[in-house]
């Protein structure tokens, strides 16, 4: 099997003498696979490919949500956390009362022991207040940019979405998105934003995201290969989205 890359994809070629059309498929590992014959030209699998390319991403975004998570976090001295993609060691340290319970201080998310027991809420409580200052910077600038106006914006447990939107301008972002890299952060936000304008991702809704991010594929396909890296808990302990 040979290899083709075309823009930010990069595709395993397989060939079948057997094959009468171009087929393209994400395996198991989310590895995008063409199938052709051995005769089809490249420049033919090139066309294909790129006429191909947002129903590819959205099908690597569909395998993210489906990928393995980490395992569930123990809330142990040595465990890393992410934070604006930077990861931070957990470090459990004698109760205070004159200390929050969890707090990031000089590189290290301090737990105090006493409070492991209740180590999940503290981090989603505190991812929560983080997203929620940081969008509230984030959002009017990236929706002025983008001519719209959000009715609200919210941080909630979104189960495998990371954002959502409501056909009433309401946004919804999850809270574990303090967890990625702030270009990450954006990409989701304008993603949203757009939604407000084009619901569907049709061809004018993707022109529409390029725009304000020109390099949203290779954010995109960073999100698809990455986000289930960025959790705090096993997939089947996600909560349902709150009503």
């Amino acid at each position: 099997m040979n290899t083709l890359t075309v823009g930010d994809l990069s595709c395993t070629l397989r060939y079948s003498n057997k094959r009468r059309t171009i087929g393209i498929e994400i395996d198991r590992n989310g590895q995008l696979i063409v199938s052709c014959r051995p005769d089809v030209p490249t420049e033919r699998l090139e066309e294909v490919i790129h006429n191909k390319r947002w129903w590819i991403h959205e099908k690597l975004l569909e395998k993210e949500a489906l990928s393995p998570a980490p395992p569930a976090k123990e809330f142990v001295s040595g465990e890393g956390f992410y934070y604006l993609g930077r990861s931070y060691r957990l470090k459990l340290t004698d109760d205070s009362a004159g200390e929050p319970a969890l707090r990031l201080y000089q590189s290290r998310f301090l737990l105090q022991r006493g409070q492991r027991s209740q180590g999940r809420d503290l981090f989603i409580q505190w991812y929560r207040q983080r997203l929620k200052t940081l969008l509230e910077l984030l959002v009017p600038e990236l929706a002025q940019r983008i001519a719209i106006v959000p009715d609200s914006v919210q941080v909630r447990e979104l189960g495998y979405r990371w954002g959502s939107c409501s056909e009433q301008g309401k946004l919804y972002f999850h809270w574990r998105l303090a967890m990625l890299p702030k270009t990450m952060i954006e990409y989701v936000v304008i993603h949203e934003l757009i939604h407000l304008i084009e619901h569907r991702h049709s061809p004018d809704f993707w022109e529409r995201v390029e725009r304000v991010a020109p390099d949203f594929e290779q954010r995109k396909q960073w999100l698809a290969e990455h986000g289930a890296e960025y959790d705090l808990i096993r997939r089947d302990e996600l909560q349902a989205p709150e009503p």
